[in-house]
């Protein structure tokens, strides 16, 4: 298998040299150059072993030439991360110019959106460094922001705080793979618009028809719930979804649709795919086909904002076209893996990114599990089978994401098998609908989008209804699961061994499977046992209260004041993750005098 799809061993290695060059760079505090010199004879080995045709020996060299590869970008991408750190830290200032560069995103009391600063400034003395931040607005703003204009603050850049809590989430970390290092709060008072000058430039063009594109929707979609879910699957801003509303997709199992990812390129991709295939038939067909499947998509991409899971995406979807068109024939593993490279030789922190682990997972869990899910059933009615079709697509997908998402989300939605095929159904509706309402929208046509607009409307609640369902049925969601790293590979290790008995027809890998489940248990229940015999007490730094905490066995006594009790986003921000990674059962709180 990996013989037709040596991409995917190429990017194994590749992403293996990124964690590798962390691990480096965090505790051996390796310098890049050293790296980089050990490229220099694998890179001459591998030219000699080609040259030679010692082909076992030229796939080694070229795994190691990936992994230092993929070691080196990482310990240097950071090195010069640490250097903007120190070099701003060690400025002397008390104001800056920066330029907008993503469109506002509100928050619960705040309007936060990215930043390059342009100078640095004290009194008449200016320096000019750029660096990536992250600032807060107030959220009473009338005149808000937009990509390009150019601010001028007063005060200073802040780091992100590091996690202070065990198990708290490393927003610190989090920003830094993002290329954000500093952030900012800031008053209506303490900035003010410098120009608007940069707004034409190409740069922000898809900020300016993402912009244009949420117009419309705000238009002809009159439903509020309906525009808030069409704005965020087409637009990736969840600002104008209500609590409740996510709440349904969080329980069903379909929260990753609330999101611009690969699944939504692909459900446009397969549409504009059906909608144009017929001109593949004229002698110049096959490449007006290739224009018109590269320009819908570059539009689609450019209503979206060109987030970096849409740009993969559709990377992923233009390399499929050019194999078509080319008559080439394609592995979709083979090609999933390529658009996964060039990601992250382009930016190696996207490794990090649960969006685009997710989405990969996805994609590849429907080419690898959907076949062998499909073939379960075989109905023949035609209705039967399509619903079949998208239950085993759905189901595929679930499979090869659920252990991620148990480490990330400590939550398993029990219905998913039931909800997920109705809402990809009512999605394959809506997206497409979604497209042909701004490109109706541009043409002129106020008819037609007002058309598209009840259609998208329609279908958008037909979603949201079908998410809702698992709130009135018993047990919809399991919470508080919890797994640490090890599992998590060791659940990966039995799905391949699982798909590859399927795939090789033997039943050698189904013993190897057996024994990844003895594996699995063992070392899941020696964790337990270490997690419930652990008793060590823990003083929780949690800002503007004060809670401690002492644990006996699954029960955990949690000690704070008043305050605490009633602040439920204090405890989950600093106090739940730690709780659920000590598996606790019950909490117990006594409030301090």
């Amino acid at each position: 298998m990996l013989s037709r799809a040596p991409f995917v061993s190429v990017v194994i290695f590749l992403a293996t040299g990124i964690l590798a060059g962390d691990a480096l760079r965090t505790t051996g505090h390796m310098p890049v150059v050293f790296v980089l010199t050990a490229l220099i004879p694998v890179t001459i080995g591998c030219i000699l072993l080609y040259r030679f045709g010692r082909s076992t020996g030229f796939a080694i060299g070229l795994a190691a030439w990936m992994f230092l590869l993929g070691a080196g970008m990482k310990i240097r991408g950071e090195a010069e991360k640490d250097a903007q750190i120190i070099s701003v830290d060690a400025l002397k200032y008390n104001t800056y110019t920066a330029e907008v560069t993503t469109i506002p995103e509100k928050r619960s009391n705040s309007i936060r959106f990215e930043v390059h600063t342009k100078q640095f400034g004290q009194g008449s003395y200016w320096i000019n460094y750029r660096v990536k931040a992250l600032i807060y607005l107030p959220d009473s703003l009338s005149d808000i922001p937009r990509p390009g204009d150019l601010l001028l603050v007063r005060g200073r850049l802040d780091r992100p705080a590091p996690p202070a809590n065990p198990g708290q989430f490393d927003y610190e970390q989090y920003l830094r793979n993002r290329g954000i290092l500093f952030t900012a709060f800031v008053d209506d008072h303490s900035y003010e618009r410098v120009s608007a000058g940069s707004r034409n430039s190409p740069v922000y063009w898809p900020e300016a028809v993402s912009a244009w594109a949420d117009d419309q929707f705000r238009t002809y979609v009159s439903d509020a719930d309906a525009y808030g879910l069409v704005k965020a699957m087409l637009l990736g801003r969840r600002d104008d979804l209500g609590a409740e509303q996510v709440g349904d997709y969080v329980i069903s199992g379909a929260v990753h649709i609330l999101s611009v990812s690969g699944m939504h390129v692909a459900i446009i991709f397969l549409v504009i795919s059906m909608a144009f295939g017929w001109v593949k038939r004229w002698r110049f067909g096959k490449w007006l086909y290739l224009f018109l499947m590269a320009a819908l998509l570059g539009f689609y991409a450019l209503v979206t904002g060109l987030p970096p899971s849409v740009q993969r995406a559709a990377l992923m979807c233009l390399v499929l076209v050019i194999a078509e068109v080319a008559e080439r024939r394609h592995n979709p593993m083979n090609t999933l893996a390529f658009s996964a490279l060039i990601i992250l030789l382009l930016e190696p922190c996207a490794l990090y990114d649960v969006g685009f682990q997710l989405s990969y997972l996805a994609m590849a869990g429907i080419f690898l599990f959907y076949e062998p899910v499909y073939g379960i059933l075989k109905p023949s009615n035609r209705f039967l089978k399509f619903v079949w079709q998208v239950t085993a697509l759905a189901f595929a997908a679930q499979l090869a994401t659920f252990p991620l998402s148990l480490f990330y989300f400590h939550q398993f939605p029990t219905y998913f098998w039931l909800v997920n095929p109705m809402v990809v159904a009512f999605t394959n509706v809506l997206l497409p609908a979604a497209l042909v309402l701004v490109l109706m929208s541009l043409s002129g046509i106020s008819w037609l989008a007002w058309v598209a607009g009840q259609l998208v409307t329609f279908s958008a609640q037909l979603t949201d209804w079908s998410a809702s369902i698992p709130r009135v049925l018993p047990g919809h969601l399991l919470e508080n699961l919890h797994l640490n790293k090890l599992e998590v590979l060791l659940l990966y290790s039995m799905l391949f061994t699982i798909w590859y008995a399927w795939y090789a027809r033997s039943l050698r890998w189904l013993k190897a499977t057996v024994t990844g489940v003895i594996v699995f248990a063992t070392v899941s229940i020696a964790g337990s046992l270490i997690v419930y015999w652990n008793a060590d007490p823990v003083v929780f730094q949690v800002p503007k209260h004060r809670v401690l905490s002492f644990k006996s066995g699954n029960r955990l006594y949690l000690l704070s004041d008043k305050a605490f009790t009633e602040d439920t986003r204090a405890f989950d921000v600093n106090v739940k993750n730690y709780a659920v990674s000590c598996e606790i059962q019950q909490i117990i709180r006594i409030t301090a005098p």
